[in-house]
């Protein structure tokens, strides 16, 4: 009796950083190395698993306290599906690597955790990407948000999906809006198909409408005539007002930056387009968590008043 209470006790623990950093090196192929907890150890961890220890266990146990990890879900299947996005590794080296010392796995069971994992990652984006919490700084500011679009290269799927980013190759795009005052991520909508849909025509589809009376966003001149969006060529901007928007859009382009760290979203998308919103989604949570967890975006003062 008393051991099965301790059993449950142990189930119900929350994993500690040593126990993440212990099943990562199976994957890392350094199973028996000592842990320090060190720097060094956590340079490695982000190189297979592209975030900190520190963030994957709070989005584990965000999984856990969520009732979202997946069915038979385990932290090894969590760095699996985090190794996935950060190499995007062709199959035979996925199942090599997520097998470790006990040898490849079959591409079935890869496939069996991973894509449940995804789904559940993208599922914390009503939890962690919270629109209203822009409101929360008390800021008197008419421009809360700063708003831009990202690509993410795709197999070619004609003009509609053409970007200029990509020099008339396909792409689908993303909507970010970041909250000025603290640079929380806190607006996602997409993905829509790069050629047919600018970033002012995304803007007036969904984000317009949820501002408040009086709100505007900050963004860059390809949102010029919007009256919903303050842009920097506005003739009566001064020379020390569009240096301060200027910080603020470097800022958003710092977002698209960690989110594009991800080779999945660096690279030609292999996988059915289907698929690409949960894995943006995913890859979004994860960075709006390491800003909650000691990495967070540089400050910008800013002030429209």
């Amino acid at each position: 009796m008393e051991e099965e209470r301790d059993g449950k006790r142990k189930r119900q623990s929350k994993p500690t950083a040593h126990d993440f950093y212990r099943i990562g090196q199976d994957i890392q192929n350094r199973s028996g190395r000592m842990i320090r907890n060190s720097m060094s150890d956590d340079r490695r961890f982000r190189e297979f698993f592209g975030a900190s220890v520190l963030v994957v266990m709070a989005l584990w146990n965000l999984l856990v306290d969520t009732d979202l990890l997946p069915e038979n879900g385990q932290i090894v299947h969590l760095l699996w599906t985090l190794y996935f996005f950060k190499v995007y590794p062709k199959q035979n080296v996925a199942c090599s690597a997520a097998g470790g010392t006990r040898g490849a796995v079959d591409p079935k069971t890869f496939r069996k955790y991973v894509w449940p994992f995804v789904s559940a990652i993208s599922d914390l984006e009503q939890i962690v990407i919270d629109f209203e919490s822009r409101k929360n700084s008390g800021s008197l500011n008419d421009c809360l948000l700063s708003v831009d679009c990202t690509d993410i290269r795709i197999p070619n799927h004609g003009p509609r999906f053409a970007s200029h980013k990509f020099a008339g190759k396909s792409g689908l795009r993303y909507e970010l809006a970041i909250d000025i005052k603290t640079g929380n991520l806190v607006w996602i909508n997409g993905p829509f198909p790069c050629g047919a849909f600018p970033d002012l025509l995304i803007f007036r589809q969904l984000l317009l409408y949820f501002l408040d009376e009086g709100e505007r966003a900050e963004a860059d001149d390809g949102y010029r005539g919007e009256a919903k969006i303050k842009c920097p060529s506005t003739i009566t901007n001064s020379a020390e007002s569009r240096a301060m928007q200027q910080r603020v859009r470097s800022r958003q382009e710092t977002v698209n930056k960690r989110i594009k760290q991800w080779e999945i979203l660096n690279v030609l998308y292999r996988h059915d387009l289907f698929t690409h919103g949960d894995v943006f989604r995913a890859i979004a949570v994860i960075t709006q968590l390491s800003i909650q967890n000691g990495e967070p975006l540089f400050q910008v003062e800013y002030d429209d008043i």
